[in-house]
């Protein structure tokens, strides 16, 4: 004689099980194979497994949004001293064009509203972060 239990079907009776029949086995079997569950809670049935939600991703803290924040100013940073340095070279050398003298301002205006991010009203929650010097402003 079969029997099931929830999620669990087999010949020889175990705790919490209850009895089958043979055509009642045979249809949990199928079912299970294709990615259905036994129930026996209001009698043996085979049905869809319960809908199960995505845990909640966890909120950052403050500290954490902080940490974050920072890490992305660094990066910005490293990535703007690399647009530098070429045209401060230029400028040290007496060899830069008016283009390349407002392209170094720009990049130092950048750089110093990136520096500011942390006294902005809001922040870490809420950060107005700096456009990029050479990408174009949408109108």
């Amino acid at each position: 004689m079969p029997y099931a239990a929830n999620n669990q079907i087999a010949f020889d009776q175990f705790h919490g099980s209850i009895k089958i029949t043979k055509e009642q086995y045979s249809q949990a079997l199928e079912g299970m194979q294709n990615g259905l569950v036994v129930n026996i809670d209001d009698g043996f049935k085979v049905i869809p497994p319960p809908l199960t939600l995505p845990p909640e991703t966890p909120v950052p803290t403050p500290e954490q949004l902080t940490q974050l924040a920072l890490a992305e100013r660094d990066r910005l940073l490293a990535y703007a001293t690399i647009r530098i340095a070429p045209l401060q070279y230029a400028v040290d050398l007496e060899d830069a064009s008016h283009e390349d003298k407002e392209k170094l301002d720009a990049w130092k205006q950048y750089c110093v509203a990136l520096n500011r991010i942390e006294v902005q009203a809001g922040f870490p929650q809420s950060i107005n972060w700096p456009v990029l010097p050479d990408k174009p402003v949408a109108p």
